[in-house]
Order: structure tokens, then sequence, then C-alpha cells
């Protein structure tokens, strides 16, 4: 399985359930553009509320969606779309689920604001620094682009980098 920020055969989500929020190599936080605001714990609670009722969207439009695995931030594994229907079939159940719930709660940073594009690059850097100085070879994302992270990393790297459980990363950088 591949770990992934980049729409691809095996991709985290079409749709932007988590953003990557560093501060220091720690801490994760929802991307995308809802209602939903705020910072620390009720962030993670709209996440939380929102990858619920999500999932349930999706495996009711008949995608073998997983469940969303409660305090992860909104982080989840990739998911291999071919194996889910196609991009096609996903991007159509994506586009009705929006349409019921809405997008996810926007990122916040540690103060609780919004976080801008920029923001969230320079996080995605910072992840890239980390891993570098874990003695992982990762390459720093391009604008447009997002940051690859495939299975062969150390789980020790992953932790040390805020990536705890073999979470994926979900947002674009730029």
């Amino acid at each position: 399985m591949t770990r992934t920020q980049t729409w691809s055969r095996s991709m985290l989500l079409a749709l932007p359930v988590a953003a990557l929020l560093l501060s220091g190599c720690s801490a994760t936080a929802p991307e995308g553009d809802a209602t939903g605001s705020g910072g620390g714990t009720d962030s993670t609670a709209d996440i939380q509320s929102w990858s619920v009722k999500y999932a349930g969207c999706m495996q009711g439009e008949g995608i073998d969606y997983p469940d969303p695995v409660p305090d992860s931030n909104g982080m989840m594994e990739a998911l291999n779309i071919d194996e889910l229907g196609g991009m096609d079939v996903f991007t159509a159940a994506d586009e009705t689920c929006r349409g019921k719930i809405g997008d996810p709660p926007p990122p916040t940073g540690p103060d609780g604001k919004p976080l801008t594009e920029e923001d969230m690059r320079k996080s995605t850097l910072e992840l890239t620094e980390c891993l570098r100085e874990q003695g992982v070879d990762v390459e720093d994302p391009t604008e447009g682009s997002g940051l690859t992270l495939d299975e062969t990393i150390p789980e020790e790297a992953m932790e040390a980098c805020g990536l705890a459980g073999g979470a994926s990363v979900s947002m674009s950088a730029g």
C-alpha cells in the first residue's frame, strides 16, 4: 500500500478529508471548506463527525468506503480507487455525498485560525525536513502537487514526524 497526497491509483481520498498541520513535525488537522471551524478539540470533533457522515453516505452510494477511526484527526490510510470502482464511480459518489453533507471542516492552525495554502505548503515542507532528519529520502513537494510517502518509510520516522499509526497525508501543497 502507498501513502500519498496525490490523485493516483492508490490515493488518500479524492476529497480533502485531512490536511497535514505540523507544528515542528507534529499534529494533524482536517482540510476542506465547510461550516465547521475553530481549533483544538472542536476541530477534531468536527472532522470526526463529518468523516462518520461522509463514510456512511459513500457506503450508501455503493462504495466500500472504510469507517473512520476515532481520534485519528481525520487521517486515514490511502484508498485504492480502482478497488472502489474506479475514479468515475468514486467521483460521482463523492459529489453526491458532498451535496448532501457539505465539504469537510476547514483546516485550522494551533491558534484555531484557518490555514492558508501557503501555511499548508510550509507544513508539508516541514514534514519533508523532519523525514529527512530521520534519514528518509523524500523530495520537496512542488507547487500544485503533493507529497508522496510510500510504505518503505520506517514507522519510527513516521511517528517522529507526527504521522503515528501509519496515517497518511491528504493535502495539496501549493
